[in-house]
C-alpha cells in the first residue's frame, strides 16, 4: 500500500509542474492528502516500508494536458484503496485498523477530488 501511495504522491507532484497555477495549487493539496497517510504507514511499519519499492513515474507528458497522469494517479489510488480494504478484512491490531481506516478515507477523498476537478 505504501508503494502505491508514494508513487501517487510523486505523480501528483510531477503533474503540478506542468499544470496551470490554479490547477497546481489543487494538485499541491492532493499531494498533501497523500503525504500524511504515506508517512503514517512508514512510521507504523518501517520494516516493510524499507523493503518496499519506491517508484517515480518520471516527468509528465504535456501533450494530453496531464490527463494520462490524472488517470494513472486515480488508478494508483484505486489500487491502494482496494489494498487497504483487503488489509481491513484481515485480522489487524486496533492501531492498524485506525491507520487503515484513516488512510483509506484520505485516499478516497484525494481520488474523488482528483476525478472531480478534472471534469
Amino acid at each position: 500500500m505504501w508503494s502505491l501511495l508514494f508513487t501517487a504522491e510523486r505523480a501528483a507532484n510531477a503533474l503540478s509542474q506542468v499544470a496551470s497555477f490554479a490547477e497546481a495549487m489543487d494538485l499541491y493539496w492532493l499531494g498533501e492528502q497523500l503525504h500524511q497517510p504515506c508517512d503514517d504507514v512508514a512510521v507504523a511499519h518501517p520494516g516493510p516500508v524499507a523493503a518496499a519499492t519506491a517508484v517515480d513515474l518520471g516527468p509528465v507528458s504535456e501533450t494530453d494536458g496531464g490527463e494520462g497522469a490524472r488517470r494513472a494517479i486515480a488508478g494508483l489510488l484505486g489500487a491502494a484503496i482496494v489494498r487497504g480494504d483487503e488489509l481491513l478484512a484481515e485480522e489487524q491490531l486496533w492501531r492498524d485498523v485506525e491507520l487503515l481506516t484513516a488512510s483509506t478515507a484520505s485516499m478516497f477523498a484525494a481520488r474523488a477530488h482528483l476525478v472531480g476537478s478534472s471534469r
